[in-house]
């Protein structure tokens, strides 16, 4: 019995997200730094905490009225409850108040079902169902007990972190959204941020607004790249709802690799620099750019570069060839290719030395055409290949600077851009290489308005085909 005893108190973490997600709520409610760290006294007053919340529920009319918050969290996570029933309105308050303290109760251990918990295998307390797991696995398993079934065994810590999963979350518009990462270190302050922000909201009056675009993406993005130390693992993204009139369970991960990649940007100040214009490029009609970085984050990686690049083509025009932005790009450029969309590193490095003779040749002529018959050879229907055959000949003919090969085109960097998997994205990083590289040589383009004005437009017809 003693052991029994000990372990009604003692969280531990499990696979279950949720179940993760609620033990770190019930550590911030508890002031603890770590769920498996929770002492009994701890577990207990937060416990008394979340039931004295519902119990404040209980002279509130209606779940929009001020005071309603839980109760309207409630129809959303656990339908059909002690604090929610069907006769809830021929109650008098003092019936709601024992209704909820039964319901939230710890089992004598006479009353145990003999069967282990399913999330950490200790010993069960009591059978559990949907009115106490807010979705487990998927909408097919929305806990919806069948007939001459018992339904989930959980331990009396397990169902007291579900309980407390509503605190980890965002509460709005119908829906529970929680930040899960099985990094332990990020997952902590990302949900005693959120705890705080819940323990906020309940406190005001209900307010309806609109959120914005990828509002939750956008908060996962906030979350990274404010954190203070190295991300571990990937970062999680999960929307719920167990209402009786909609059950929804959706996750989206951002990986590993781009969410530290995003958390760089904020604590690197080479890469910080760079930031504001990857946002811009980002943006689209009635959508901001951060906040579409966020959502781009969430699996579509290659777009991010791809919008960055016609970005800055975009930005080129009769008066600068070679758009401003192009310096402070080069390290969040480069850095995303290879931490994010893993090229190797020695190949990037292909691409930059071969820009820089790229540059060479094409800054040996003052006049801007030769600049954009490289940038039409990289368009859709042009022949970079061909263009790459003519100027091998002029890099023989004419002096090429000290220090460079006579080769201009290496087989390896043929491979690269011409018979490799990621042949496109070699090419794309490459035109964003010779405008770095001819920033770098301080080539300024001298030519008619016309002349001027034709690099523009080729500029951004190639911006149009790296969009599309």
């Amino acid at each position: 019995m003693t052991d029994v005893s000990h372990l009604q108190h003692q969280v531990l973490l499990t696979a279950s997200p949720l179940q993760r997600v609620g033990a770190f709520a019930l550590a911030t409610l508890a002031k603890a730094s770590h769920p498996e760290q929770l002492s009994a006294k701890q577990f207990e007053a937060a416990l008394d905490t979340m039931t004295r919340h519902l119990l404040a529920t209980t002279d509130v009319h209606k779940a929009a009225d001020p005071g309603g918050f839980w109760l309207s969290t409630s129809y959303m996570l656990w339908p059909n409850s002690k604090i929610n029933p069907t006769a809830r309105a021929k109650q008098s308050p003092p019936e709601r108040r024992e209704l909820i303290k039964q319901w939230r109760a710890r089992p004598a251990p006479a009353e145990w079902p003999g069967a282990p918990c399913a999330y950490c295998d200790r010993p069960a307390c009591k059978w559990f169902g949907k009115v106490d797991i807010p979705l487990g696995a998927s909408v097919e398993h929305r806990n919806t007990t069948a007939p001459g079934h018992e339904g989930t065994p959980l331990c009396y810590p397990c169902v007291a972190s579900l309980w407390a999963f509503p605190y980890g979350a965002a509460l709005a518009g119908g829906r529970a959204t929680a930040i899960h990462s099985w990094d332990d270190t990020f997952l902590a302050p990302t949900t005693q941020m959120a705890v705080q922000r819940t323990l906020a909201a309940a406190q005001t009056p209900p307010v309806k607004t609109k959120p914005g675009p990828y509002a939750h993406e956008l908060a996962v993005l906030s979350a990274v790249r404010t954190y203070g130390q190295r991300i571990h693992s990937g970062v999680e993204l999960i929307a719920l709802s167990n209402s009786n009139k909609e059950q929804l369970l959706q996750t989206q991960e951002m990986s590993q690799p781009i969410a530290e990649w995003l958390r760089s940007t904020n604590t690197r100040t080479d890469r910080r620099a760079g930031y504001a214009t990857l946002v811009a490029a980002q943006a689209a009609k009635g959508v901001p750019g951060e906040a579409f970085l966020a959502k781009r984050a969430f699996g579509d990686t290659t777009e991010i570069l791809r919008r960055t690049t016609a970005h800055l083509l975009n930005q080129v025009s009769a008066r600068r060839v070679i758009p401003a932005e192009v310096t402070g790009m080069t390290p969040i450029v480069y850095s995303y290719c290879i931490e994010v969309l893993n090229m190797d590193e020695k190949e990037v490095a292909r691409i930059r030395d071969l820009a820089r003779r790229l540059a060479a040749l094409l800054g040996q002529d003052s006049r801007p055409g030769p600049f954009g018959g490289f940038m039409r050879a990289n368009a859709k229907g042009g022949n970079l290949y061909g263009w790459f055959r003519s100027q091998s000949v002029q890099w023989l003919l004419k002096t090429r600077p000290a220090g460079m090969p006579q080769t201009l085109l290496p087989v390896q960097d043929y491979r690269l851009l011409f018979d490799d998997d990621n042949a496109w994205s070699h090419r794309r990083l490459l035109v964003f290489a010779v405008m770095e590289a001819l920033v770098e040589a301080g080539w300024e383009p001298e030519g008619s308005a016309d002349e001027l004005k034709d690099i523009a437009d080729v500029a951004a017809n190639l911006a149009d085909n790296q969009e599309n």
